[in-house]
């Protein structure tokens, strides 16, 4: 990852892509006990920053939470994870609590110290999420120390409406064809683009040749109608039939189906990307006691379990491995939990 975060700082200052448009878990935690106002009558606001429509902002997210803490949970929303990074820079820090950045944008934060280290006593849940995600390098400091909470993952792959192509679609060249110019939806995320435009060319995904990757992408440009980067500036026109095919996360695949707009969500045999988002805190966060409940809340079996069912809620797979033992085979399968286990090729991110 490393690697592919110095190729994505060059690859931005000579070719804007898309701009045409420690422990193991086991450790005793301490149940965190924000500080109460009941004496008061006051109500403290707990912020959080995270794209609109991301489970965190349900109702049966926000309501428990704001009842049990007394306090309100107010939404700070982004629609990249670059537009994140510069919420914190921009004065951000000392006034949000909690952010969702994915794993290969908390490295980008630790190089710039923008979250806080966190104590893993005070995370009830951590020993029960997915071993291989909880303590990847990215989200370490140089001293070992944790700087993310595994929240959710999942892929992104090709999706495509079966009723717009004449047979089954199972590689990325299907968004260089020319046949299906003026009807892709490339998602605007600079590592992600880097990525895909590897796996299909055949390249290193984290070392690839630059020039390469450029040539790919350019050509790529002719057959996109659109760059995407939030849930509805894909869904809305693929499900209006202005696209038929792009690249696109698992949880929109499980959203768009379960809206009852029909979408072929697979993995191609070049390989496909995998991502986790966790949350982290801040520096100088304002709430930093209630930010901590917060994600243990986040990462429970009775938030997680109820997200992962809400399937027009665009869920993805949750890091909480107990919650595996509660979904049923229906929604298991709506959210590819057994099927990303079988992507010919993983790139994390």
């Amino acid at each position: 990852m490393k690697k592919l975060l110095a190729l994505f700082l060059v690859l931005v200052l000579v070719f804007p892509i898309l701009g045409c448009q420690s422990g193991t878990g086991s450790a005793e935690t301490t149940e965190v006990e924000p500080e109460q106002t009941e004496a008061t009558g006051e109500r403290r606001t707990l912020t959080v920053a995270n794209w609109q429509g991301y489970g965190s902002d349900a109702e049966y997210a926000v309501k428990p939470f704001e009842e049990k803490y007394n306090c309100k949970v107010v939404h700070q929303y982004f629609d990249s994870e670059e537009a994140l990074l510069n919420m914190l820079r921009t004065g951000g820090l000392g006034k949000i609590d909690v952010v969702l950045p994915n794993m290969a944008y908390v490295a980008t934060g630790k190089r710039e110290n923008l979250f806080s280290p966190l104590d893993k006593t005070k995370l009830e849940n951590f020993g029960d999420l997915k071993e291989n995600i909880r303590e990847l390098p990215d989200v370490l400091d140089e001293d070992g120390n944790l700087l993310g909470v595994a929240w959710t993952w999942g892929s992104t792959a090709l999706g495509y409406n079966p009723d717009a192509v004449s047979e089954p679609i199972n590689s990325w060249a299907a968004l260089w064809d020319p046949a299906n110019k003026g009807k892709v939806a490339y998602f605007d995320d600079h590592l992600t683009a880097i990525m895909i435009a590897a796996l299909y060319s055949g390249q290193d995904p984290e070392n690839p040749d630059l020039n390469v990757i450029k040539d790919v992408l350019l050509q790529l440009k002719d057959n996109t109608r659109l760059f995407w980067s939030s849930y509805d500036s894909f869904a809305k026109p693929y499900a209006a039939g202005e696209i038929t095919m792009g690249s696109v996360w698992s949880g929109a695949a499980t959203q768009l189906n379960a809206e009852g707009v029909k979408i072929e969500y697979v993995y191609p045999v070049e390989g496909a990307v995998v991502w986790t988002d966790y949350w982290c805190i801040p520096v100088n966060a304002p709430n930093e006691d209630l930010a901590y409940a917060w994600i243990n809340w986040m990462t429970s079996v009775e938030f997680q379990s109820e997200y992962a069912s809400d399937l027009a809620a665009q869920p993805p797979i949750p890091a909480n491995t107990k919650v595996y033992e509660v979904l049923s085979p229906e929604v298991r399968a709506a959210l590819y939990i057994e099927d990303i286990e079988n992507i010919p090729k993983k790139v994390a991110f």
